[in-house]
């Protein structure tokens, strides 16, 4: 009996033991999933805040730039007015007048130049380069983004290279950590910036602006006359990319009156109107004309029977 009894209780022990055990292990298993979970969860949420922050700073660099805009198409305008005044200086040869003409157009370029959207980009991307030589990652990052925002610009795309998409795609690199990447992508868009037709307009403007004042000092009339034509001229197209061009709705077209050959579907003439149809070209299986009978030929006459 008391065999029985320490036999009963030796199992009962051994059987608190094991589910004490497989308990601990339950537990530290729920506990790694759980910390799994929670590492999981700070990576998205890091992750999404940084996307939060970059989106915040695109948004101020878009609302700056297109805030900038406005000024940039004044100075053209101010560009322009310059070069009416220069071209009716030189004509009537004030040679002072002029001199002081071209050296406010002069800086009014310089002043151009900087603001052209593509030199703005390019230069946001000088300093990213800069800070991915130096291993500053944050701060490349927020210098593309600047030249991200003044990309974007919906109201005069013409301004703006096509170089968006590979901006973000950039952006990412840097948040991923790939300055590789990276770099590839800005020398990428930098080479497109350097290409842009603004910024080209802008900066020979400027050159022939700075050779004005040779001319109003050997007092070459004709030669500044042509060129603040020249410069007006370049300023016009740079104008013209800035004011993007109105869509233009056209009425749709007036239905025509399709000639009747005796065919099915075709629309009987009004009563009282006397219709001209010409004899459509010979084919196997066209219906005969309707209209008066050539000369030298005989016109069937209608069969009364069937």
């Amino acid at each position: 009996m008391c065999r029985r009894i320490a036999v009963g209780v030796l199992i009962v022990a051994t059987a608190l033991v094991v589910g004490c055990k497989k308990r601990a292990v339950d537990t530290k298993a729920e506990e790694a999933s759980a910390q799994e979970a929670l590492a999981a969860t700070q990576a998205e949420q890091g992750k999404t805040l940084q996307q939060i922050q970059a989106d915040v700073v695109t948004v101020r660099n878009t609302a700056a730039a297109q805030a900038a805009e406005p000024a940039f198409k004044d100075d053209l305008a101010v560009g322009k007015r310059l070069t009416s005044e220069l071209s009716k200086q030189a004509s009537k040869q004030q040679d002072k007048e002029a001199a002081v003409t071209i050296d406010r157009l002069t800086r009014c370029l310089v002043a151009l130049v900087a603001s052209a959207p593509a030199n703005r980009i390019q230069q946001h991307l000088e300093r990213a380069e800069m800070g991915l030589s130096a291993g500053n990652l944050e701060a490349a990052g927020g210098e593309v983004l600047a030249a991200a925002g003044t990309a974007y610009n919906p109201s005069a795309p013409a301004l703006v290279p096509d170089v968006l998409s590979k901006l973000e795609e950039a952006s990412q690199a840097l948040r991923a950590g790939d300055a590789t990447k990276a770099a590839e992508l800005l020398g990428a868009v930098m080479e497109k910036t350097r290409s842009d037709a603004t910024a080209a307009d802008l900066a020979s403007a400027h050159e022939i602006a700075v050779e004005a004042e040779v001319s109003v000092a050997r007092k070459a009339w004709p030669i500044l006359i042509a060129q603040a034509t020249q410069v007006n001229a370049l300023l016009d197209s740079v104008a013209k990319r800035a004011t993007p061009e109105a869509k233009v709705e056209t009425a749709p077209p007036a239905p025509t009156t399709e000639k009747t050959t005796g065919g099915s579907g075709a629309a009987p003439p009004e009563a009282g109107a006397t219709k001209t149809t010409e004899a459509p070209p010979p084919s196997s299986g066209a219906a005969p004309a309707t209209g008066a009978p050539k000369s030298g030929t005989t016109q069937p006459e209608p069969s009364t029977s069937r």
